[in-house]
């Protein structure tokens, strides 16, 4: 007997070692694709599901009973759990009838689906202890009667507020209360944030996008989308409609707001004041006897201060203006990002390529 499980275990980490090198048979599954025609019994699965207090779970496990109306999955011989159809958020299913192969092909395919670990929660949710410093955060909030948003790094928090800083606004903190928030989004990378956004405009039917379509035209053409099927976007531009194919697609991207140049602007800014500085301490250099101290005195009182000024107006100026900021999304990606739950929303776990 002990023989027997020694290689059994050997046998699933020799599996799992080659697993990158397999080819996977695995079904993704979310909302209302998930019922009794699609489940088959025996399958091994991963269930993403609300429980009754509405918190996502995940189960792993085969399929032992499929229901009308629900599920059960076993993990063991004695454990088993039963899921409502109408909980299920995804399953990711495999197609093989061998143990230690279905377990690879589900593992392999949440590996290659590369899921954000995006945190979403409402203002009954908010845990503090899943806000971590130097994570990212957005934040959909309600101050002095106005909706609001903020995106940016968290730099502090506590058992009251939440403090985050924008990038390109690095003088400036937000400083937010729990209690004013509508919606707060947590993930650990900027990317997972910016896929989240992404999805929650495309859900929301208010994506501003811009697409690159070589056989219509060479630039890019900017709109809204307002339909998409598995083979088609439809764009909304100006009063006219487009209808384009996924496949005729080089570029998409998704604008997720605006952002201050102040980077930018203090860069130039400091460029500009860098060249006064050159052009003057050269003058010095080439200076005689007669003229270097007239040379000295215009670097001092004249070169280093129209440097600062020139870096102090860049940045002012970069401050004031504003320009879009576009995502990079991968078309074929939509396939998962437009599927809906069974709360008729989507799923922010989804693959993106920036």
């Amino acid at each position: 007997m002990k023989k027997l499980a020694v290689i059994f275990v050997t046998a699933a980490f020799l599996i799992n070692a080659m697993a990158p090198t397999l080819a996977y048979a695995a079904t993704y599954l979310q909302g209302t694709e998930v019922n009794a025609n699609t489940l088959i019994r025996d399958a091994y699965v991963q269930v993403t599901y609300r429980d009754h207090n509405g918190q996502e779970k995940t189960e792993r496990g085969w399929i032992d009973v499929v229901g009308d109306t629900s599920f059960t999955i076993r993990s063991g011989h004695w454990t088993k759990k039963t899921i409502a159809y109408d909980k299920v958020l995804s399953v990711i299913m495999s197609e093989e009838s061998a143990i230690l192969k279905q377990m690879s092909d589900v593992n392999q395919l949440i590996r290659d689906m590369e899921l954000p670990e995006v945190v979403i929660m409402s203002r009954e949710q908010i845990d503090a202890s899943k806000i971590t410093k130097g994570w990212y955060a957005h934040i959909a909030y309600t101050s002095d009667k106005k909706k609001k948003n903020a995106t940016g790094k968290i730099t502090d928090r506590d058992s009251d507020r939440i403090v985050i800083q924008k990038r390109e606004e690095f003088w400036k903190n937000w400083k937010i209360a729990y209690n004013e928030m509508d919606t707060l989004a947590v993930a650990k990378h900027q990317r997972d944030i910016e896929g989240w956004m992404v999805m929650r405009l495309l859900q929301e039917g208010n994506a501003k996008v811009r697409v690159r379509v070589p056989s219509i035209k060479k630039k890019w053409m900017v709109g809204k989308v307002v339909k998409m099927t598995q083979d088609t976007l439809v764009i909304l531009r100006g009063r006219s409609f487009y209808q384009v194919s996924r496949s005729s697609i080089s570029n998409l991207e998704v604008n997720i707001g605006q952002y201050r140049n102040t980077e930018k602007g203090a860069a130039i800014g400091l460029g500009i004041g860098v060249g006064i500085l050159a052009l003057s301490a050269w003058d010095v250099h080439k200076a005689d006897d007669e003229s270097r101290a007239w040379a000295e005195f215009v670097f001092i009182l004249v070169a280093v201060p129209a440097a600062v000024l020139t870096t102090l107006t860049g940045t002012i100026i970069g401050a004031m203006d504003k320009s879009d900021k576009w995502v990079k999304v991968s078309p074929q990606s939509l396939n998962l990002s437009l599927a809906p739950t069974s709360g008729k929303e989507l799923r922010a776990a989804l693959t993106f390529n920036f």
